[in-house]
């Protein structure tokens, strides 16, 4: 009976296991099949970029027998020769206006090139002008010309609805190879970057040189992100890949397009993350946000009423988590236009309008120094300060950095200064600097600091009003 028992068993466990053998099989061939699709649907829709830049420089002109015998006194001849250095890089053609196809790429592919053609994945190879480039974005958008050819576009999916460990497939030219495809998944979303605007995702597909500007897309073929750059020891591909998320390139694209530029909104404010230290000091909650460190005097913000210290929590309909979400929420805000703003103050939370003005270039801005208000990058004084620095008294706060031309710049503050008073009220706390500094915004401040041992007294100009 035993024996029968364990044979009938052993009947069943093989049916079993072919019965899963052949799941598995046909789970793989599936797999298969999916990523085939997606490479046909993509591969098309993603270009090679190829650049030139032309620069002339002079050169001595050598004869044979100069070469040799060159001249002693130096008068030898020379000339002015052009020379053309190429580059290359991957694109999405994103956009269709009659027979007219507009591609997206990275800033950092187009720079400043002479010369810019498009090359299909079928070979066919098209001339093509720079149409907008945004490098605070690190995006441009070029544009070629196909009278009744009949290309294909790329479909573009939704990157907020993105989940860290989805399935991803990146497409592009990496070292001139034509259309390679790489597959991986999503490793980490809203990634900082070196881009003015950072918010990128990451993916261990491997990236690589020559990637920059194409496709990272999702398993039904949406392009979900624009690869853009990479972390790397070696040069080469070790899987931390970064691409510009797909919902943020839409907006780019759509202003490039039509106007050739793209209009940023400007809060006038500088601001840092609410980590652990800083909270703490300023007597609040555990809270995700930005904290406000200076603002522009006569700026949307100094106008809708927030003030340094404030704590950031939305603006418009985003919710801000980090400094680097403000940057990204306000530079997409309607410019002019009233858009909601939640900041919490003393540890209530007040909403306020406020009407975002269009962002002026970086050497205007740099040019309003006088009105940076106070002008202070600041930090709490922590038993971790003190072991690192001498002279660092118990309370007060840390100035880490002054920007010249500023208010606190003009009053004498330095960089390693702890304020010790402000305006005949101690400051214990980032809390206690900001409250005091709020209350004399239109007069005349006397702080007390701390210089290397010595106690000094400076005085801190009014918040000027325009």
């Amino acid at each position: 009976m035993g024996t029968r028992l364990y044979g009938i068993k052993l009947v069943v466990f093989t049916v079993l296991l072919s019965l899963i053998s052949g799941c598995v099989g046909m789970t793989s061939l599936t797999i298969q099949k999916n990523f085939r699709k997606v490479a046909d649907d993509t591969l098309p829709v993603v270009v090679q970029v190829n650049t030139v830049d032309i620069f002339s420089q002079e050169v001595p002109d050598l004869d044979g027998w100069d070469f040799f015998f060159p001249d002693p006194e130096g008068d030898t001849e020379s000339e002015e020769r052009e020379f053309r250095t190429q580059g290359l890089g991957s694109g999405v053609i994103v956009r269709r206006v009659g027979d007219t196809y507009f591609v997206v790429t990275n800033h950092h592919v187009v720079g400043e090139a002479d010369e810019v053609s498009i090359t299909l994945h079928n070979g066919r190879i098209y001339p093509a002008d720079l149409v907008g480039k945004d490098p605070r974005r690190d995006l441009a958008v070029l544009s070629f010309s196909a009278p009744g050819v009949g290309i294909q576009e790329a479909e573009l999916g939704d990157s907020d609805s993105l989940r860290i460990g989805d399935l991803v497939i990146a497409v592009g030219n990496p070292f001139g190879y034509n259309g390679t495809v790489t597959q991986g998944i999503i490793s980490g979303l809203h990634r900082s970057g070196p881009t003015d605007i950072s918010d990128f995702i990451q993916t261990d597909a491997s990236i690589n040189q020559g990637n920059s500007g194409g496709a990272l897309v999702d398993l039904k073929g949406r392009v979900i992100g624009i690869n853009t750059w990479i972390t790397t020891p070696t040069g080469g591909s070790i899987g931390l890949g970064f691409a510009i998320p797909i919902n943020s390139v839409r907006g780019v694209i759509d202003q490039l397009v039509e106007t050739g530029r793209v209009a940023y909104g400007w809060l006038g404010v500088s601001i840092t993350d609410t980590s652990h230290d800083i909270l703490e000091s300023m007597k609040e909650e555990d809270v995700s946000g930005a904290v406000v460190t200076n603002i522009y005097v006569g700026s949307p913000a100094e106008k809708a009423g927030i003030r340094p210290g404030d704590i950031i929590l939305n603006a418009g309909q985003r919710r801000v988590k980090n400094a680097d979400n403000l940057i990204q929420a306000v530079s997409d805000l309607p410019v002019n236009k009233e858009s909601g703003f939640v900041i919490l103050r003393d540890g209530k939370t007040l909403s306020l309008p406020v009407s975002v003005e269009e962002r002026a270039d970086d050497d205007t801005i740099r040019s309003r120094a006088e009105k940076f208000w106070p002008g202070l990058r600041l930090y709490p004084v922590t038993d971790a300060l003190q072991e690192e620095l001498e002279n660092v008294p118990d309370r007060g706060v840390y100035i880490l950095a002054v920007d010249k031309g500023t208010p606190g710049d003009t009053a004498g503050f330095k960089s390693g200064d702890v304020v010790t008073r402000f305006g005949g009220a101690a400051v214990d706390s980032l809390d206690a600097f900001y409250s005091a500094l709020k209350a004399a915004e239109g007069e005349t401040a006397i702080v007390i600091v701390q210089r290397e041992g010595e106690q000094l007294e400076l005085k801190l100009g009014p918040m000027k009003q325009n």
